[in-house]
C-alpha cells in the first residue's frame, strides 16, 4: 500500500495519466486518418473530455508538490472520466438504437472556444452517429470506450482517496 501511495504522489503518476489521454488521442486519430473511419460528434466530444485529461495531466505534472494543486488536478481528471463515460454510453446506445435524443453534426463549441476551427483535422465532426468502428475483441470503440472510461474511474477515484488519506512518516 505504501509504494502505490508513493507512486500515486508521484509525478510518475501524472506522467502516466498524460501519457494514457494521449495514447487515446492518438488511437482515435488513427482510426481519423489511417482508416478512413470518420468521427461522429460523440466521438468529437469524447476526445474534448480526453483532452481535458490529458490537461489535467499536465497541470498534476507541473504542480505535483501542492496538495491543492494535486487535488485540483485529480478532481479535474474524474470530471474529464465521467464526460468520457458519459459520451462513449451515449456512443453505444446510439448505435444499438437505444437513444431517443439528437446527433447532429454540430459539436456545440462556443464562439470563444471553436475547436472544431482552430483544429479542424482533430476536433470537426465529418459523419452523423450511428455506429463506431470495431476495435479489439470484438468490441467496437464505443464499447472499449465505456470499458476504458469506467477502468480509469476506478482506478482515479482510488488514487485520489490515496491523496486524501493522512500520510505516516
Amino acid at each position: 500500500m505504501q509504494k502505490l501511495t508513493w507512486f500515486v504522489l508521484s509525478r510518475w503518476y501524472w506522467l502516466a495519466v498524460t501519457l494514457v489521454g494521449v495514447s487515446l488521442e492518438a488511437v482515435a486519430l488513427f482510426y481519423q486518418h489511417v482508416l478512413g473511419e470518420p468521427p461522429c460528434v460523440l466521438c468529437i466530444h469524447a476526445r474534448v473530455w480526453v483532452l481535458l485529461g490529458v490537461v489535467m495531466g499536465i497541470v498534476g505534472l507541473i504542480g505535483n508538490r501542492v496538495k491543492a494543486v494535486r487535488l485540483t488536478a485529480q478532481v479535474g481528471l474524474i470530471v474529464a472520466l465521467i464526460g468520457l463515460l458519459n459520451r462513449s454510453w451515449i456512443s453505444v446506445l446510439v448505435e444499438r438504437g437505444l437513444y431517443d435524443g439528437q446527433c447532429g453534426m454540430d459539436p456545440g463549441f462556443p464562439a470563444w472556444f471553436s475547436l472544431d476551427t482552430w483544429f479542424p483535422q482533430v476536433f470537426e465532426v465529418w459523419t452523423m452517429c450511428g455506429y463506431t468502428p470495431k476495435f479489439l475483441f470484438g468490441f467496437t470503440m464505443g464499447e472499449g470506450l465505456v470499458f476504458a472510461a469506467i477502468s480509469l474511474l476506478i482506478i482515479a477515484l482510488g488514487a485520489l482517496a490515496l491523496m486524501v488519506m493522512p500520510q505516516r512518516r
